[in-house]
C-alpha cells in the first residue's frame, strides 16, 4: 500500500504552521508515560533552567517531528499540548530519596554542622546528576495539526488525540515569544475565516486583551527579559466571540472587573468602527465610573468621545456634548405614564396610608376619549390636573408657554372663584365648561378649590375618591404631602419632548456607546429606570423578530449581575422582569450580554450553562470556587484563583478558544481611548470615500 504524503513533503518546514509552535521552544524532556487524558514528563533542573523554569499551567508541546524538519509521514505532523499540573514520581523516585538521605547522614555525621553548611558538601557529584532529574504531570488538551484551505496553510485544534505511539518518541518542549503567543491567541483563523479569507480576502478580527502570565509571582516575567525567552507574550481574542454572545466576568471587588469590561467594549467599538458595523453597547453605571474619569487611572470610557458615546444622566444641563437628561417631562400628558412609574417607585418605600391612596390614584386614564369612557377620561385629567399643581408646589419647573386644560362644571368655576376674589386674585374664565390654566394659575387654583370646598361649597361629586387622595397629597396636611415628591426633581426635565428609553434605543442603533449613569438618585428609582429601558430594547426585539426585521446590533454590560441573574428571581420569574428576559432571550434577538459579579453561585445555572466566555479573576470563597469549577477546566485552577489577589490576573476561555488561558488583562488606558478614536476617525475618511471597511 503506498504511503501517504504530509502536507510538509508538499511545503517547505518553514511554511508548516505547526511548526511555527516549535520555533520558538525550548526542550524540557521527554513523555515517559503517554495515555489519552495525561501524561508523564521526564525532565531536568538544567532543561528547566535553560528554558526559565515550569511553573503550575506552563503550556508544554510534545512532538514526535524535530523543530526545522517537516516530518517524513503523516502521523507525525502533530503537537500535542499539555497543561502541568503539577509534580509526579519518577519510577525510581524511593531509591534516589534514599540516596539522598543517605548522603546528608553521612556528612553531617562525618563532619558536623559546619562541614555540611559547605558549598557541595551535601551531595557529590554524582548524587548531584542522578537527582536533578524529576517528572512532571500534565494534562493533554489537545492537538495542534497541519490542515489546508485552497493553498494556504492552516493551523488546526482537536480538544484529544486520536491515538497515541511510543512514548519514548515523544519530546517535550516549552513554547515561549511568537510560538507561546500561537498557543495562547488559538485560533489564528477558525476554518470559516480561513474560507471567508480564500474567498474574499478578508482578515479575521482580533484584538490584544493582554499577556500570558502563569504565576503571582513577578520574578519570571523579569527573568525572561535577560534571557530572551518570554512568556509574556500577548494574548488576542477572537473580538466576534463577544458579539451576540454571553459573557462572564468573575472576581472579587477591586480585581480589575471594570477594567476588563472596559477593555471588552472598546475592542467591540474599534471593530464595529473597522467594519463600518454598527454596534451599539449600553452600560448602566451604579458608580459612575465609566462616565466619569477614575481618579486611579484619570480614564474613562467617555473619553473615546462625545461623538461616539453617549451619557444619559439625572440632571444633566442644556447644550452639554454628549450629555443628555435621564429624565422626562413630569408635566407632559405624552409621557404620564412614565411620570406616574417614576414616582410610584420613588415613593414605593413609605407605608403611610395617605401616601399609599395616593399611589393607587388613577391619574393617567383612557388614551383617547370616546362615547363609553368620556366619565373616566374626565376624571383622569382632573386628577392629572391636582397632580400638577402639586408638582408645582413640590418645586417642579413647567416648561415655558406650558398649560393644562380639564372640565369643571359652572358650580365648581363659581365656587373657586368665590374663593379666588376673597384672596385679592382674578377670576377665572371657563369656555365650554373646560379650564385651561397655566403653570402661573393652576396652583392658586387648586388651594382655592381646597378652600372652597372647606367653606361648604357644594361640589358635588366633582372630587372623588381619587381625586381626594391627589388633593391631600397637594394640601400636605396629612405627614409630608407633596414635600416627599422634591427628591424626584432629578428626574424632570422641562424641555424633554421624548421618552427617555426610546432615546437611548435611538443611539444604541446608531452604533455608540451608551452610558446611563445612575450614580444619583434613590434606589427604587434606579432599578426602575434600567428595567424600563431594558424592558423597552427588548420589546422593540422582540417585535422586530416576530416581523421579520434583522436584530440591532447591540451589547449589553452589566455590574452587579448577582443581583439581576439570581436563581430566586428565575424561580419567581414574571413577564414583566427584563433581566429575566434578557436572560433568556438574548441569543435569538442577537443581544450580546457581558455581566460581572463576584457570586458565581448567585447566577442562575441556566445563565452559566449558555455563557460562552469567561474571564475569572480573584475569588476568595471556596463555594464560589467550586462552582465556578463544574464549567470548562476551571477545576485545574482552583488553588490559584483563590491565592492569586493580583489584579487584572485572569483565566481566560472564549468561545472559538479551545482551553483555558492564564493572562493578565491589560490596564484601560489612554492609548487604548486614542486608538479606539484613530480608529473611528480613519473609518469615517474611508466611508466618505464610499469605502466600508478600514483596514488593519
Amino acid at each position: 500500500m503506498a504511503q501517504r504524503l504530509s502536507i510538509g513533503e508538499r511545503i517547505v518546514a518553514d511554511g508548516l504552521r505547526v511548526q511555527a509552535l516549535l520555533k520558538h521552544a525550548r526542550l524540557v524532556g521527554g513523555v515517559y508515560t503517554m495515555g489519552f487524558e495525561n501524561c508523564l514528563v521526564l525532565t531536568n533542573d538544567l532543561w528547566k533552567h535553560e528554558a526559565g523554569g515550569i511553573p503550575q499551567h506552563c503550556f508544554l508541546l510534545a512532538t514526535a517531528m524535530d523543530p526545522g524538519t517537516a516530518p517524513e509521514v503523516v502521523e507525525d505532523e502533530e503537537v500535542v499540548l499539555l497543561r502541568v499540573v503539577g509534580p509526579a514520581p519518577l519510577p525510581d523516585e524511593t531509591e534516589l530519596v534514599a540516596v539522598r538521605v543517605e548522603a546528608m547522614r553521612d556528612i553531617v555525621t562525618a563532619g558536623g554542622t559546619e562541614a555540611s553548611a559547605a558549598p557541595g558538601a551535601i551531595l557529590d557529584v554524582l548524587t548531584r546528576n542522578e537527582i536533578q532529574f524529576s517528572a512532571l504531570s500534565a494534562k493533554i488538551l489537545g492537538t495542534f495539526y497541519e490542515s489546508e484551505v485552497g493553498d494556504r496553510p492552516l493551523l488546526r485544534f482537536g480538544s484529544d488525540i486520536e491515538t497515541f505511539y511510543s512514548a519514548s518518541r515523544y519530546k517535550v518542549y516549552k513554547p515561549h515569544g511568537e510560538s507561546l503567543s500561537i498557543v495562547a491567541s488559538y485560533p489564528e483563523m477558525t476554518l470559516q475565516e480561513a474560507e471567508e479569507f480564500v474567498e474574499s480576502g478578508t482578515e479575521p478580527a482580533r484584538v490584544r486583551i493582554g499577556t500570558v502570565r502563569y504565576t503571582s509571582s513577578e520574578r519570571s516575567r523579569q527573568r525572561d527579559a535577560g534571557t530572551g525567552i518570554t512568556t509574556a507574550v500577548p494574548v488576542a481574542v477572537n473580538i466576534e466571540d463577544f458579539i451576540a454572545m454571553k459573557t462572564a466576568v468573575f472576581g472579587m471587588t477591586r480585581m480589575g472587573k471594570s477594567n476588563a469590561m472596559k477593555t471588552l467594549a472598546t475592542a467591540i467599538f474599534d471593530h464595529s468602527q473597522r467594519t463600518g458595523r454598527k454596534i451599539g453597547q449600553l452600560l448602566f453605571d451604579p458608580a459612575g465610573e465609566y462616565a466619569n474619569i477614575n481618579v486611579q487611572d484619570q480614564t474613562a470610557l467617555s473619553q473615546i468621545g462625545s461623538e461616539y458615546v453617549t451619557i444619559f444622566r439625572f440632571g444633566a444641563s442644556e447644550g452639554e456634548p454628549g450629555v443628555k437628561p435621564l429624565s422626562t417631562n413630569f408635566f407632559s400628558d405624552e409621557t404620564i405614564g412614565v411620570t406616574w412609574e417614576i414616582i410610584t417607585a420613588g415613593l414605593s418605600h413609605h407605608t403611610s396610608n395617605y401616601v399609599r391612596a395616593f399611589l393607587a390614584a388613577n391619574v393617567i386614564g383612557p388614551k383617547q376619549r370616546t362615547a363609553d369612557n368620556w366619565s373616566d377620561w374626565e376624571r383622569a385629567r382632573r386628577r392629572r390636573a391636582a397632580l400638577y399643581a402639586t408638582l408645582l408646589k413640590a418645586g417642579f419647573r413647567a416648561p415655558g408657554k406650558w398649560s393644562v386644560t380639564f372640565g369643571a362644571n359652572k358650580d365648581v368655576v363659581q365656587a373657586v372663584n368665590e374663593v379666588l376674589e376673597e384672596g385679592g386674585r382674578d377670576r377665572v374664565q371657563s369656555r365650554d365648561r373646560a379650564l385651561r390654566l397655566d403653570a402661573e394659575n393652576l396652583e392658586g387654583w387648586m388651594e382655592a378649590l381646597v378652600g372652597a370646598r372647606g367653606a361648604g361649597a357644594d361640589l358635588g361629586d366633582w372630587i372623588d375618591a381619587d381625586m381626594e387622595t391627589v388633593l391631600t397629597m397637594f394640601r400636605g396636611s396629612v405627614g409630608s404631602g407633596y414635600i416627599l415628591l422634591a427628591p424626584l426633581r432629578v428626574f424632570h426635565a422641562p424641555t424633554s419632548t421624548r421618552d427617555y428609553a426610546e432615546q437611548v434605543l435611538d443611539e444604541l442603533v446608531e452604533g455608540r456607546i451608551v452610558i446611563v449613569d445612575l450614580s444619583m438618585g434613590g434606589e427604587n428609582v434606579l432599578k426602575y429606570i434600567s428595567e424600563r429601558i431594558m424592558m423597552h430594547i427588548l420589546t422593540d426585539a422582540a417585535r422586530r423578530f416576530a416581523e421579520g426585521q434583522n436584530p440591532h446590533d447591540l451589547q449589553i454590560l452589566l455590574e452587579e449581575a448577582h443581583y439581576l441573574f439570581n436563581r430566586d428571581r428565575f424561580m419567581k420569574a414574571t413577564e414583566a422582569d427584563p433581566y429575566v428576559r434578557l436572560a433568556k432571550e438574548a441569543a435569538k434577538f442577537k443581544i450580546g450580554l457581558i455581566y460581572a459579579t463576584q457570586e458565581v453561585t448567585s447566577v442562575d445555572p441556566i445563565i452559566l450553562s449558555n455563557t460562552s466566555n469567561w474571564v475569572v479573576t480573584h475569588l476568595n470563597n471556596r463555594a464560589e470556587v467550586r462552582e465556578l469549577s463544574k464549567y470548562y477546566e476551571f477545576a485545574d485552577f482552583e488553588e490559584l484563583i483563590m491565592r492569586a489577589e493580583d489584579v487584572g490576573f485572569a483565566r481566560l476561555k472564549t468561545r472559538s478558544g479551545r482551553y483555558i488561558v492564564p493572562v493578565q488583562i491589560d490596564k484601560f488606558s489612554h492609548e487604548m481611548i486614542d486608538d479606539a478614536r484613530l480608529a473611528a476617525a480613519a473609518a469615517g475618511e474611508y466611508r466618505e470615500r464610499g469605502e466600508h471597511a478600514v483596514p488593519d
